[in-house]
């Protein structure tokens, strides 16, 4: 009979703190939150009070308290970032869906400015030699177009001037040959110029062909140390442009 009166305060002891700890681990899951995403496997960054990072399925353990800037990314798929305001009570799924990457998408970008269709695609060092090559022919075919303008205004000029003094037989030779030359400078600044308006269009063609006919495979992870090759020769007012491709 002793035995049972020690026996059961302890038992109800036990039982009391078995129910404590159940109910509190109960409690302490009901405060967590769970991001999941469509489709898995994609890394979180997350910032805030606290900065730290994830993969879905992710279970936020601690009670986070505040707006975090929650961003999602995986490989193939558009970046996307959302804010979320942490209660600390609160319990549940949050459920990010990733939009895939397109070629459309990446030709249009493309479209718009040449290597941004590379870079959307994950070639971003492609994307920004195309970037670089295209700013540079476009800056060089600006200056030769002002070269243009003014060799067509000298030689506009010589010609007015050679009219006005083709009586004149002491000035008629000279005036002559002064406009035979402006002529021939308007002529090579005019081909020049044209030259790198072809150059330029080339570029921005195969910056568009290439966002869409070389757009990765995300499956393939080998795709990066597959990527196409581009350059462009000049010589004797000719243009090159080869293309390379590794398989």
């Amino acid at each position: 009979m002793r035995l049972k009166k020690i026996i059961r305060p302890v038992l109800r002891m036990l039982i009391l703190q078995i129910i404590i700890l159940v109910t509190g681990i109960h409690a302490q899951e009901r405060k967590n939150v769970v991001i999941k995403s469509n489709p898995p496997g994609a890394m979180l960054y997350f910032k805030g009070e606290n900065s730290f990072v994830g993969v879905t399925p992710f279970k936020v353990k601690s009670a986070l308290l505040g707006k975090y800037k929650i961003t999602i990314v995986k490989q193939g798929y558009e970046k996307s970032t959302v804010d979320y305001y942490f209660k600390g009570t609160e319990s549940g799924t949050l459920r990010m869906s990733l939009v895939p990457k397109t070629q459309f998408k990446a030709g249009i970008r493309s479209l718009v400015f040449p290597g941004w269709g590379q870079m959307y695609s994950e070639r971003k060092n492609f994307g920004l030699l195309l970037s670089l090559m295209q700013t540079g022919a476009g800056m060089v075919t600006l200056i030769a177009h002002q070269d243009y303008k003014k060799a067509h205004d000298d030689y506009q000029n010589a010609w007015d001037d050679y009219k006005a003094n083709e009586r004149y037989s002491d000035l008629r030779s000279e005036k002559w040959e002064i406009y035979q030359a402006k002529y021939k400078k308007a002529e090579d600044a005019f081909n020049k110029r044209d030259t790198w308006l072809y150059i330029s269009a080339g570029l921005w063609l195969y910056n568009f062909l290439d966002s869409i006919f070389f757009f990765p495979s995300f499956d393939n992870e080998l795709f990066n140390q597959t990527l196409p090759g581009v350059s462009v020769n000049l010589s004797n007012d000719r243009v090159g442009l080869m293309l390379t491709y590794p398989f």
